[in-house]
């Protein structure tokens, strides 16, 4: 099997998602399949760069249906955030639970998080399924320490960044991890950076949600603030991007002794994410400077 490119693995990821979520929509409720599909599919995209870009990946269908699973637990969770924050906008449209009723929300939300287990279950002979389980337990946990037992409380530095890390970095850290294959030490640096990419990604949809544009966002913004919820958002603006700005340097860091993997990183960096934030917060948002070949 040829390595694809990182279009064509994603484009793979979607038809899985695609067959899986249609098949729920027709036998489960009326409803529009775009409404449970997922948006930018940036863990995907970030699979998809680490395949193109690290030699030998013969057989990359593992990562392409562990990528999907991925996707679909995202999309679940959403499914529950914009019930628990009263959130009425996702991607340009009412949110699920304004269409389905919040119970409804919640229960789709539960079922696609099924069809996630059951993809990863079924990949491999299910060799990833307790890895895959201990990340969603991480970003369950850290967002119910941030319900239950911070909101409403003034945070500092580093319970901010530890609660970024555990809500965002694990799923990325998960598709990173995959790519790694058999190499274990490759396997773990590429977890880290995924956990660096995810909380650099956090702190700016933070920054995004006291900031940003409803209208170019498409969804509804400064819920953190309305539900008590204390981030680095509130710092100055500058000191927030020399943050997100390290993490991502780091993240490419850990990738030192693997050349093809560091490159794809930071291509990953420089192509998807950093574009992403510069027209989400309409600014200037480096992330990584690097000069690629």
């Amino acid at each position: 099997m040829i390595s694809p490119t990182a279009d064509e693995f994603l484009a793979c990821v979607h038809e899985i998602i695609v067959t899986r979520v249609g098949k729920l929509a027709s036998s489960l409720i009326d409803l529009d399949v775009s409404r449970m599909m997922p948006g930018k599919m940036l863990r995907s995209r970030l699979a998809g760069r680490l395949i193109e870009g690290i030699p030998g990946a013969d057989d990359w269908s593992d990562a392409a249906q562990l990528s999907a699973a991925i996707e679909l637990a995202h999309t679940a969770s959403l499914c529950h955030d914009d019930v628990i924050d009263n959130a009425e906008v996702r991607r340009g449209l009412p949110s699920l639970w304004r269409v389905t009723g919040a119970s409804g929300a919640v229960l789709i939300g539960d079922i696609l998080l099924c069809e996630a287990i059951e993809l990863v279950m079924g990949t491999d002979g299910g060799r990833y399924l307790t890895k895959f389980l201990a990340k969603l337990k991480e970003v369950i946990t850290a967002e119910a320490k941030g319900e239950l037992m911070l909101r409403g409380t003034i945070l500092d530095e580093s319970t901010c960044l530890e609660l970024a890390r555990g809500k965002t970095g694990p799923l990325f850290a998960f598709v990173a991890g995959v790519c790694g294959r058999e190499d274990r030490d490759l396997e773990m640096a590429l977890e880290e950076a995924g956990y660096l990419i995810g909380t650099a990604y956090q702190l700016a949809d933070d920054l995004l949600d006291r900031i940003g544009d409803e209208n170019i966002a498409g969804k509804t913004l400064g819920t953190d603030q309305r539900r008590g919820k204390f981030t680095l958002a509130r710092e100055e603006r500058d000191v927030l991007h020399s943050k997100v700005h390290r993490l991502c340097e780091s993240a490419v860091h850990q990738l030192a002794g693997w050349a093809q993997a560091e490159d794809a990183i930071s291509r990953y960096l420089v192509e998807d994410i950093q574009p992403l934030f510069q027209q989400l917060l309409n600014q200037d948002l480096i992330v990584w400077e690097d000069s690629l070949t």
